[in-house]
């Protein structure tokens, strides 16, 4: 399969977040496989914020690849992924981010091999908690926690307000900063995830507007205007 326009060697990390935000756009996530090889093969990627975006990226792609019923695609990116994860926590011992991801991606291991619960479970919580402990105010930190707050039942430790609140923190975070995040795929997805959330909570007009604040935008992305803001819609009429 060919990757179009690639960022050429010698790009920035700017220029690879700018390539992975527009493949998230454009619905195009599967390609992000070439873009983080190409990052982790980039020096001007070597660097602590290189590879939180490099790790970041596989998380979001092995999400999107279970989403889609992708197992075996998503099962070697998360070999990768996990491997990654290994050498950047020896580097960066009390990076918050990167124990954050970790707890996502054993998450997702779980996604993939739900049998493994019950002994990735206590790993994946005790990561997350640590996370937030080290940097409850960090954006993606809040993000990663929710999602584990969010999904896991009750029984192993989830909590599903909190987890809503994990991301409404997040989103403020992240908009006191819009100049970075603004053209962030992270930031676009947590607004669709709060969408989504709200939407499964039967808060029909808050999961609206939030789409319509998606809409608004980001106009190109048309999962929002074409998916998720008419199935919303028809929940609302059902209901009603």
């Amino acid at each position: 399969m060919a990757f179009a326009q690639l960022p050429v060697r010698g790009a920035s990390l700017a220029d690879y977040r700018e390539k992975l935000y527009d493949l998230f756009i454009e619905q195009k996530i599967p390609q992000w496989g070439a873009v983080l090889t190409q990052m982790s093969a980039d020096k001007s990627c070597a660097t602590l914020d290189g590879r939180h975006e490099i790790l970041c990226g596989y998380y979001g792609l092995v999400g999107h690849l279970v989403d889609k019923k992708r197992k075996t695609e998503a099962q070697n990116y998360l070999k990768t992924a996990l491997a990654l994860s290994e050498k950047y926590q020896k580097l960066y011992p009390q990076d918050a981010r990167f124990k954050a991801l970790y707890a996502n991606l054993l998450g997702l291991k779980i996604a993939l091999s739900p049998l493994k619960a019950t002994t990735l479970a206590p790993s994946m919580l005790s990561s997350a908690r640590e996370a937030y402990k080290l940097a409850p105010n960090d954006s993606w930190v809040s993000i990663l926690y929710g999602n584990i707050l969010f999904y896991m039942p009750g029984m192993f430790g989830g909590d599903k307000a909190e987890g809503l609140k994990c991301y409404q923190h997040a989103r403020q975070s992240m908009e006191k900063n819009a100049s970075l995040n603004a053209h962030h795929w992270l930031y676009v997805q947590l607004l669709v995830t709060i969408g989504v959330v709200n939407e499964r909570n039967e808060h029909y007009e808050q999961a609206l507007s939030m789409y319509k604040t998606i809409m608004n935008k980001y106009p190109g992305y048309a999962f929002v205007r074409d998916v998720l803001y008419p199935r919303a819609q028809k929940a609302m009429r059902e209901k009603r």
